[in-house]
């Protein structure tokens, strides 16, 4: 009984914990309803939410390929700009290179510019020179008129002077030919009858009667001297010019081969430089040298050595020669009477000659259309020079 009382114990022992965990499983299990009843509540809310997330994901799925088309949009814009960009910072870049040598162009331009404003003051100032000048040349071209207007006047009465030295001039050398002409014969005359006195008459004289005859002779002798320095000279205004080429050098050491008397017991140097060639009459131009060289030997006479220099050269279209010489020379205030017929500068005495040499070769150069001139120092020497004019040879 005791076993059965054990047994029906422990049945109901397992039966109060069954029906304890079944209290318990039910209480659980009412509670998991309650729970599920919240997780379907809450799964229906949250499926709502999830329905309402739904649309909004697509709506922001519309709005994500809306944006994703516009930043696709924007980009290729952004690539577009940012090419233009590109372009336009090369072209910027270009720009400021350009500015750049447009500056430096400015600032050489600017200096430029400066340098011509200077120029311009210099201009300016040198323009206000000239103005005063150009007054001043006005001033004088008006008294320049007024004195070419009286020069003019003087020129048409010394050309009516001329005209009427001209005339006179040629009935001078007229007169002075037929007188020179004329003269030989009564000349002639009185020296020949001198020659009889003396040979025939002269042991019939005293000294002073024979002294008196020679005196005579000798003036008939000098006179006959300036009759023919007369016809020569004469004759040097009515000779026609006969121009050739002339070899200046040549002439000139022909004629001074032909006074080679005078180097006897004289030491003399003589230098013939170069000699440009000229178109004259050789004849005269000779004559023209002859007179020149026999000066420069008669008045070095007395140095103890003589130096005498030739030379020539070309200017202005004409031609110069010169001979100068360490002689005696002659006072400059003399000059203008050096080329005059018959006039002398130094005493018979000292120097012999007539006066007419230079006079003859003035004659024969301005007769080619030259001129002729000297300088001098007394005891110093002298220089004469003559031009004439280059004509193509």
């Amino acid at each position: 009984m005791k076993t059965t009382i054990k047994k029906k114990s422990l049945k109901q022992s397992v039966e109060e914990k069954l029906t304890a965990e079944l209290l318990i499983a039910d209480r659980e299990l009412a509670f998991q309803g309650k729970e599920k009843k919240k997780r379907a509540a809450e799964l229906i809310i949250a499926n709502k939410e999830l329905v309402f997330q739904g649309k909004e994901k697509g709506k922001r799925a519309a709005e994500l390929l809306i944006a994703n088309k516009e930043l696709i949009f924007q980009n290729e814009e952004k690539e577009k700009r940012a090419a233009e960009l590109i372009i336009a910072n090369k072209e910027l870049v270009f720009q400021n290179n350009e500015k750049e040598k447009r500056a430096a162009e400015l600032i050489i331009a600017n200096k430029e510019l400066v340098f011509q404003n200077m120029e311009k003051e210099k201009r300016a100032a040198e323009l206000i020179i000239a103005n005063k000048e150009l007054v001043f040349q006005n001033n004088e071209k008006e008294k320049r008129a007024a004195e070419l207007i009286i020069a003019n006047k003087e020129l048409v009465f010394q050309s009516e002077e001329k005209e009427k030295q001209v005339a006179e001039n040629k009935e001078l050398e007229a007169f002075s030919y037929s007188v020179s002409h004329d003269l030989r014969a009564p000349l002639r005359h009185i020296g020949g009858f001198v020659d009889l006195l003396v040979k025939n008459s002269s042991s019939q004289l005293d000294e002073t009667g024979l002294r008196y005859l020679n005196i005579i002779s000798e003036s008939a002798n000098e006179m006959g001297k300036l009759i023919d320095a007369l016809l020569t000279f004469s004759r040097l205004s009515r000779a026609e010019l006969k121009r050739t080429k002339i070899n200046f050098k040549n002439l000139v050491n022909q004629v001074i081969k032909t006074f080679s008397s005078e180097f006897e017991n004289r030491d003399i140097e003589i230098n013939v430089s170069d000699l440009p060639d000229v178109r004259g009459d050789e004849t005269l131009i000779n004559q023209v040298w002859v007179n020149l060289i026999s000066n420069a030997l008669k008045y070095t006479r007395n140095k103890e050595k003589a130096i005498i220099n030739v030379g020539g050269k070309d200017e202005h279209g004409f031609t110069t020669y010169f001979i100068s010489d360490n002689g005696v020379g002659f006072d400059m205030k003399y000059v203008d009477k050096l080329f005059g017929v018959f006039q002398r500068l130094h005493k018979a005495r000292d120097f012999e000659g007539i006066g007419i040499g230079l006079a003859n070769v003035n004659r024969i150069v301005v007769r080619h259309g030259g001129k002729c001139w000297a300088e001098s120092k007394v005891g110093k020497g002298a220089q004469f020079s003559f031009s004439i004019p280059n004509i193509a040879i």
